[in-house]
């Protein structure tokens, strides 16, 4: 809080005639101080402190912290002000004050960014464990990123040391499986997926991923129950309901147990939820090869490569394309 004080009447006598020829302002002005810290207490130097009065007329201050955090503004007219901290890269804080002639306030302050939580009173074991929280996190977004940018050795490493942090991050857990299964390595990914099922057996895309590696297995039986977990979650009933990703598992289960019918009636049904699928057209044209129907099958393959041209599937498709096209 801040703590207002009175100016020490140092040396009144000898200054009578320097107080005397001095403007009246300078009788009759407060001033503020204090230092800016971090959400560590760390000092933040060059830190904006910026001062508006309140007072019915325009009148404004700025000046910045030092390196050791420090601020201070002389010259205040008595009455109310807006005194706002800025930190660049950290965060803005507001403070309404009211100041009185000949005054001394100190107002130390926290800025915290968005996230950042005020560790001033924490034990030893509550910081622990929001340290905790904020490695997880910390390296939970930077397995996302490294995973967007298809960087997945990087991503796997970074989201195990995020659930070895926080065993039980199912969102973690889920995503080190989506990865594992990125890299090939369907063992791991399963037991990751699994375990954010345990720990979220709502988790519908946990579920959905753990389709597409049993589909890598040739598991088709285990494939289309975690398919129809999916979609049971999702409220689709076991058919697959109004998601098309949970359909689609649904018909590569079956076309990889050479239900093709049944397979070509999912990907058809894929399409209906979802017309922008791409991959779902590749199988289509599949089947129409499988069934003799060259051109509708050229058709699909065309639609396949146009939505995925770098597909995992398109460079077989062009290729189909080149042999059968008219």
């Amino acid at each position: 809080m801040p703590v207002s004080r009175p100016t020490l009447p140092i040396l009144l006598a000898a200054a009578v005639a320097v107080v005397l020829a001095q403007p009246a302002f300078a009788q009759n002005s407060a001033r503020i101080f204090g230092v800016v810290t971090d959400h560590e207490g760390n000092v933040v130097e060059d830190a904006r402190v910026h001062i508006d009065f309140q007072g019915g007329i325009t009148r404004s201050f700025e000046t910045t912290t030092n390196d050791e955090g420090e601020y201070i503004q002389m010259g205040l007219a008595s009455g109310p002000y807006i005194v706002t901290y800025t930190a660049d890269g950290i965060g803005t804080l507001t403070y309404n004050l009211r100041v009185s002639a000949g005054q001394e306030f100190e107002l130390d302050v926290q800025i915290l960014g968005r996230g950042q939580v005020d560790r001033t009173g924490m034990s030893a074991e509550e910081i622990a464990e929001l340290e905790a929280r904020e490695a997880t996190a910390d390296a939970f977004e930077g397995g996302l990123e490294a995973a967007r940018g298809g960087n997945y050795d990087e991503a796997a490493e970074l989201l195990s040391e995020a659930i070895e942090t926080t065993p039980d991050c199912g969102e973690c857990l889920r995503n080190l499986g989506i990865v594992e299964y990125q890299r090939g390595n369907y063992d791991e990914a399963e037991e990751a997926l699994l375990r954010a099922t345990e720990i979220a057996a709502d988790d519908a895309a946990a579920f959905d991923t753990l389709a597409a590696v049993y589909n890598a297995q040739r598991r088709f039986d285990d494939a289309g129950e975690a398919s129809a977990q999916a979609s049971r979650i999702r409220g689709g009933g076991a058919g697959g309901g109004g998601d098309a990703g949970a359909v689609f598992n649904q018909g590569l289960a079956a076309w990889n147990a050479g239900r093709t019918d049944e397979a070509r009636g999912h990907f058809e049904q894929t399409l209906a939820l979802d017309p922008s699928h791409g991959e779902a057209n590749y199988w289509l044209g599949m089947a129409s090869l499988n069934a003799g129907q060259i051109a509708e099958a050229v058709t699909y393959w065309r639609t396949y490569v146009e939505r995925e041209p770098d597909g995992r599937f398109a460079a077989q498709a062009s290729g189909l394309i080149a042999q059968l096209a008219p």
